[in-house]
């Protein structure tokens, strides 16, 4: 019997399989005219197997941009390191253009999702360093992280969708300046009130 980090790792493997699979059939097609007979017959597995590990189509999209891309804002991003994390990630995507253009065009509710839950947590720490005396209620906190979180998602999602014109290193310093002016913004707030 196989110990269970030998079982997590085959796990793994199979679900990047999975991922893969799907990631090389955006290339040429659009997410929303793939089905999972397309996702399987590509990584040679059986139905079964794909919703095993997801289940379904959506899943193993919302897992793949997870691990992919935004994986880079998952782990040890601060407010001092968010330029660097950002970029890798936004240099991911443009290696990645056709994936992220086919499975945004049809529906960008996915990835809206998930960019947006990792970066309200991002802004909620920005909130709760700069406001350590409490003064800005814990609903208000919430309300503006997502706030500024959408805003984010929206540049993002625009990005993607009108062909990524910009450069990586563009799009990256406006989303700090947004983050920075935020933290000024906030800070002068706090001074006054």
């Amino acid at each position: 019997m196989k110990a269970r980090g030998a079982l997590m790792k085959d796990s793994f493997i199979t679900k990047k399989a999975i991922s893969d699979a799907l990631i090389e059939l955006c290339h040429y097609k659009r997410f929303d005219k793939i089905s999972i007979a397309d996702i399987t017959d590509k990584c040679r597995l059986n139905r079964q197997t794909l919703y095993y590990h997801f289940s379904d189509k959506y899943d193993l999209l919302e897992w793949t941009y997870q691990v992919g891309a935004f994986s880079y804002l998952a782990e040890g991003v601060t407010l001092e390191n968010w330029e660097e994390h950002v970029l890798k990630m936004l240099i991911e995507i443009k290696e990645k253009a056709d994936f992220y253009q086919n499975t945004v065009s049809g529906d960008s509710e996915i990835l809206s999702a998930c960019f947006s839950k990792v970066t309200s947590t991002l802004f909620m720490e920005l909130f709760e360093r700069l406001d350590l005396e409490n003064h800005v209620s814990q609903a208000d906190r919430c309300f503006y992280a997502r706030f500024f979180s959408y805003g984010c998602c929206g540049v993002l999602v625009d990005w993607i969708k009108v062909g990524m014109k910009e450069t990586p290193d563009t799009i990256a310093t406006q989303f700090v300046r947004l983050a920075n002016d935020t933290e000024l913004l906030a800070y002068q707030r706090l001074r006054e009130g």
